[in-house]
C-alpha cells in the first residue's frame, strides 16, 4: 500500500469539513421561530407608536439637517478666517 502523503491528507480533511458544514447548513436553514406572532394586523394608531413611527424620523431628520448646517457655518467662518 502506499503512504499518504501530506497533500492528500490535507484535502480529505478539507473535503470532510466542506461536507460536514454543507450537512449542517441543510439543518440550521430548516428550523422556523417558534416565538413570533401569527397576526400579521397593522400597528395599531396609539399616541406612542405615532411619536416613535412616524415623529422619531422627522425628529432624527430636523436633528441632522441643523447639525450640517451648524458645520457649514463652522467651515465657512474658518475658510474666511483662512484667507
Amino acid at each position: 500500500m502506499k503512504k499518504m502523503n501530506k497533500v492528500s491528507s490535507t484535502i480529505y480533511r478539507v473535503l470532510a469539513v466542506i461536507i460536514l458544514f454543507i450537512s449542517q447548513a441543510a439543518v440550521a436553514t430548516a428550523q422556523q421561530p417558534t416565538h413570533y406572532p401569527d397576526e400579521h394586523e397593522p400597528i395599531p394608531p396609539t399616541i406612542i407608536n405615532i411619536l416613535i413611527y412616524i415623529g422619531g424620523p422627522i425628529l432624527l431628520f430636523v436633528i441632522y439637517y441643523y447639525y450640517n448646517k451648524s458645520q457649514k457655518k463652522k467651515r465657512q467662518e474658518k475658510k474666511n478666517l483662512d484667507q
